[in-house]
């Protein structure tokens, strides 16, 4: 039994149409503006129990308020989220939080083990706990911190259901960054999904739809035309006064992907004089051998401070890699001010050596005042972007409404199959003279006729879902 359109006696558009004989709320077939008009009347859902024949199986169906499908309704989404970030918290809180975070990501991970559904997303500038489900983490993730000796309750924001999609979502896309549309954070929250190790549940659905959300948005908008970091807002920073880059002479302490960006817009600007510096020769060697500069041992930092014009600390220590006095000693004699971009949290550089002389200290939330956003406000694009995300969201609520049917669908399913073999045993209890084969003839006509009139019902209504994901996607 086929499902097929035709074109509307109105002018309207083409809708799908049930087989002939069925009804809409026991009444007659419903023209394409009672449908509608129907569909967008909560008070008056569908139910698919009146979709079937008025057979003593159609009426015990009928019944059963199992079969309520409100498809058209919004979806109770079980996220949320708590976290802290540049938008509520300086770097010395931030940093608090990131001294925990091997921690309770080894805790989380217990948890996930007893079923539990959670993610962290931990960069420079936030520090996020999303889980799903009903239970509560806040509680737990708050008595954590205190344990620790962190107040964090005044900088702590939560959020749920709808609202924590659309969040993750505009993290993804660049909109919640200090610099406005980066990408370096889309691929944090690609690992941060693949270190949760989480597949086939509500949080592994958010997630995926958010990556896919925030490439979408650099495919389609300037965003992703002009493309920019942390790493690159730092060296326009650090050499915004300088006439002459080539002359200057810059050490970056690190080598993970922070440090990788840095390196990439200093070649970009035509700095020539390019030291890589890490406590891992080897990484240290790979990352100079890729963008063409020098590599040199970590016992080497002293020495090089002395000639540095700039340095870009991008470590991922637990505590003050640079000290105060060997930055004093380095500009001891010198005609120019050193100038350090401390890129890390928790902070890699004393915070005391901000007040030496011949020292220019900037830390992330220096550079979320100098550059945030990095090129002005590009309304526009920032517009475009968050159009895509709304489409995004409502393709995520339509796929999760699929998902939610089907254990309806299939319980549906198995009830008109049991009722099926209760009427055909019904039946055959006045039908002495059948065979056991004839008999279970009519057993299978009874199954094949219920399969019959429920798959139809099925495909409509994931059809009818997945019609108004696209609809919502032609219309962003």
């Amino acid at each position: 039994m086929e499902l097929s359109g035709r074109p509307s006696t109105t002018g309207g558009p083409t809708r799908r149409q049930l087989p002939t004989g069925w009804h809409l709320n026991g009444g007659a077939p419903a023209s394409p503006s009672e449908y509608t008009a129907n569909s967008q009347r909560r008070s008056r859902p569908l139910r698919a129990a009146c979709l079937l024949p008025k057979s003593h199986a159609g009426r015990r169906l009928r019944r059963i308020n199992l079969l309520l499908l409100r498809p058209h309704d919004s979806v109770d989404l079980r996220f949320h989220v708590i976290g802290v970030s540049h938008r509520t918290a300086p770097v010395s809180v931030r940093e608090q939080v990131a001294l925990i975070e091997a921690e309770l990501a080894s805790r989380l991970k217990a948890q996930r083990a007893g079923g539990r559904s959670t993610a962290v997303l931990s960069t420079c500038n936030r520090f996020e706990l999303y889980w799903s489900g009903g239970d509560d983490l806040e509680p737990w993730f708050r008595e954590f911190a205190r344990g620790h000796g962190f107040e964090l309750d005044a900088a702590l924001t939560r959020l749920d259901g709808e609202a924590a999609v659309r969040h993750l979502f505009s993290v993804a896309a660049g909109l919640e960054s200090q610099i406005l549309g980066e990408t370096e954070v889309l691929g944090q929250v690609r690992r941060a999904h693949q270190a949760a190790a989480i597949q086939g549940q509500e949080i592994d659905a958010v997630f995926r739809a958010a990556v896919a959300a925030g490439r979408r948005v650099r495919r389609e908008t300037a965003l992703g035309r002009h493309p920019a970091s942390v790493s690159s807002a730092a060296v326009d920073v650090a050499i915004a006064n300088r006439v002459d880059c080539s002359s200057a002479t810059a050490v970056v302490l690190g080598a993970g992907e922070v440090a990788d960006g840095v390196i990439r817009r200093l070649v970009e600007r035509g700095v020539r004089r390019v030291t890589l510096v890490n406590r891992r020769p080897d990484r240290a060697a790979a990352l100079a051998v890729k963008w063409g500069v020098a590599s040199r041992p970590w016992e080497a930092i002293a020495a090089m401070l002395k000639d540095a014009d700039l340095l870009f600390v991008t470590t991922g220590a637990k505590h003050a890699l640079v000290r105060a006095e060997d930055l004093a000693a380095a500009t001891l004699g010198r005609e120019s001010d050193l100038v350090v971009l401390d890129l890390a949290v928790p902070r890699n550089v004393e915070p005391s050596a901000r007040g030496l002389s011949g020292i220019r200290l900037f830390d992330l939330d220096d550079l979320q005042e100098l550059c945030c956003p990095a090129a002005g406000q590009p309304s526009i694009a920032v517009a475009e972007a968050q159009r895509i995300l709304e489409d995004e969201v409502k393709r995520l609520e339509a796929a999760m409404r699929v998902r939610g049917l089907a254990p309806t669908l299939a319980g549906l399913h198995r009830l008109g199959l049991r009722l099926a073999y209760e009427e055909a045993d019904r039946t055959l209890a006045h039908l002495d003279s059948l065979s056991d084969v004839e008999r279970e003839v009519v057993r299978e006509m009874a199954e094949r006729l219920v399969r019959r009139v429920l798959y139809p019902v099925s495909r409509y209504l994931r059809e009818s879902l997945s019609d108004e994901a696209s609809a919502g996607r032609q219309i962003a």
